[in-house]
């Protein structure tokens, strides 16, 4: 324990203050220290028992408030713009509002790694999913090749407190959260099987708890697995790098046209035969069959409609 020892005069008028480190009974210091016997010495042990309680009831006060009051306001940037890098990933990646550049760190979620410089964590991401270290960097591609897709060309509305997101680039990395519309990008990224929900966790600007976000993921998560979307196939074999597979439809399906602007072509019944191929685009795969009058068909068909 460390006490302080104040030295003063014979008039009671301070000399000067010191402070040295006992752990000794009063006798003790006093035999141990070069401190004459007859100075007044007032010890930390001599404040009044009360004195003590108040100012440690403050001190616990104070540190409660800590949290609230170091704790930045969120910030809205608009009008701000995707910018393709080649380290970008699905989680992680810059943008432009104005002049300046920005990385952007999502809060809340966790996408595999796109290449090998970081064997331990693309380790862990694949044990995740339930992959090998192979399927989970495929899976990170895939992530990122998706988020280009959806984010090019669009202004974003970005939510940030400047934290600290750390990172390799010269330009400082803040975490984030990212509107598209009316959702969260994270939610999104967690919805289509390319992210885990693993991260820092906040509160939304909009106000959502963190607990209640993180229920909400978790849930979104439960049914990206249970969908076989994104990386979560792959361990099933229905994943964006699996071979075709057959399947029979379990309700009726709606079937889009392959090529721009992808509209809707017919409904197939359930029980209808189809062969499911690769992503084409965000929530969609590749199908074929044969149409009830006969003839063979490729179009797409969406993700969520794949037993």
């Amino acid at each position: 324990m460390r006490l302080g020892v104040f030295e003063a005069g014979e008039a009671g008028r301070e000399k000067k203050s010191t402070y040295k480190a006992f752990a000794s009974p009063r006798e003790n210091l006093l035999q141990k220290s070069s401190i004459p016997a007859d100075e007044n010495l007032v010890f930390v042990t001599d404040v009044p028992h009360t004195l003590c309680v108040r100012y440690l009831y403050l001190h616990l006060i104070l540190i409660s408030l800590l949290p609230v009051v170091s704790a930045r306001k969120w910030t809205e940037l608009d009008g701000v713009t995707y910018l393709e890098e080649k380290y970008s990933d699905g989680d992680s990646f810059r943008a432009k509002r104005n002049t300046v550049t920005y990385i952007f760190r999502l809060y809340w979620v966790d996408c595999p790694e796109t290449d090998t410089r970081y064997p331990d964590r693309v380790q862990e991401q694949a044990d995740y999913f339930g992959v090998d270290a192979k399927q989970a960097i495929q899976g990170g591609v895939l992530g990122a090749e998706w988020l280009h897709e959806l984010l090019e060309g669009k202004e974003l509305t970005v939510y940030t407190r400047y934290a600290d997101a750390r990172g390799e680039s010269t330009i400082r990395r803040y975490y984030a959260m990212i509107k598209i519309g009316d959702r969260w990008l994270s939610e999104l990224l967690v919805e289509n099987g390319l992210a885990r929900v693993f991260g820092v966790e906040t509160e939304l600007p909009d106000g959502t708890s963190a607990r209640n976000y993180s229920a909400r993921l978790k849930k979104l998560e439960k049914e990206a697995k249970e969908a076989n979307r994104g990386i979560w196939g792959l361990a099933s074999g229905v994943g964006p790098h699996a071979a075709p597979r057959e399947i029979r439809l379990k309700a009726p399906t709606s079937i889009f046209s392959a090529t721009p602007p992808h509209s809707m072509v017919g409904r197939l019944p359930a029980g209808w035969k189809v062969t499911v191929g690769a992503p084409t685009r965000v929530g969609f795969r590749a199908v074929t069959f044969v149409s009830p009058g006969g003839n063979d068909f490729q179009g797409e068909i969406q993700e969520t409609s794949i037993p």
